[in-house]
């Protein structure tokens, strides 16, 4: 999307020609590829046209995944995440505010959001819950994410709480087999990689997750999913999720090291992708 708008050097030179006369043109330049803090200086400099780019059609939507896609330009492949992870950051931190900038503009201070481990079908519960999509549908932002770090979700709660967001909290689960299956086949997909190594020290991050909710945010308004082997997302109450199992003991590490070597000799990934599940 962005590459269409921004580029970033080179152009070609046409020369007038006859039927004889060959068409001289300069090499097409290549991309130039920019990461970590260069990716983050640039990003810098472009800032305001990477925002406008992204708000023209987010609706109400931060998606990091879609933020990280506007770098593509300077090199994201999607497969390279931790590159360009902070530019990422950069471009998030200001859509957050325009979404709610936006959002006070239009009388509708509420905020949704979204919590859960990768590849626990967070949009695929929402969607199979008439209910919470039609919340998702009317609130002045969603802000998608997975939070597996808590504190980050602290400051965005009280980041959106000081534009007078009213909060909401749709929390979704799935046994780490499926969930890391549905990552696999999302690298095939998407080209989004989630490396074992990963996977196993997020996963538990999120024990005691509800606890947390209610003892520091007991007025949120909280909806907790079990998407357990894609089941669709049940709707369940705080006590049922309580129970929701976050432990990563070493049968189930090598049962997701499994699951990944299955999917390597399926012959279904390319070497990119590969590689990346190595990193």
């Amino acid at each position: 999307m962005l590459a269409a708008i921004l580029v970033i050097s080179g152009s070609v030179l046409f020369t007038s020609c006859s039927k004889d006369d060959p068409v001289v043109s300069e090499p097409v330049p290549q991309p130039v590829i920019l990461k970590g803090e260069a990716a983050v200086a640039w990003t810098k400099a472009h800032l305001d046209s990477l925002v406008n780019v992204y708000l023209a059609d987010c609706g109400n939507l931060l998606d990091p995944d879609m933020t990280r896609d506007l770098l593509k330009c300077i090199g994201y492949t999607r497969l390279n995440v931790l590159d360009y992870r902070e530019a990422g950051w950069v471009i998030d931190s200001v859509v957050f505010i325009r979404l709610m900038d936006r959002a006070v503009e239009n009388n509708n201070k509420t905020i949704l959001f979204t919590m859960g481990m990768y590849g626990c079908g967070k949009t695929t519960s929402l969607s199979n819950n008439p209910e919470l999509k039609k919340l998702a549908d009317k609130v002045g932002v969603i802000s998608e994410g997975a939070y597996n770090n808590v504190k980050y979700f602290d400051e965005m709660v009280e980041k959106s709480g000081k534009w007078g967001l009213k909060p909401h909290l749709l929390y979704v689960y799935n046994d780490a087999e499926t969930g890391y299956t549905n990552c696999m086949e999302r690298l095939i997909r998407s080209n989004r990689a989630v490396t074992c190594k990963a996977y196993i020290a997020v996963f538990p991050q999120f024990k005691g997750r509800v606890e947390y909710i209610e003892e520091h945010y007991p007025d949120m308004e909280f909806y907790c999913l079990d998407n357990s082997h894609n089941n669709g997302g049940k709707r369940v109450n705080n006590e049922e999720a309580k129970k929701w199992d976050y432990s990563m003991g070493e049968d189930l590490q090598q049962k997701l090291y499994d699951i990944k070597q299955s999917y390597i000799n399926s012959g279904k990934l390319n070497a990119e992708q590969i590689q990346a599940l190595s990193e």
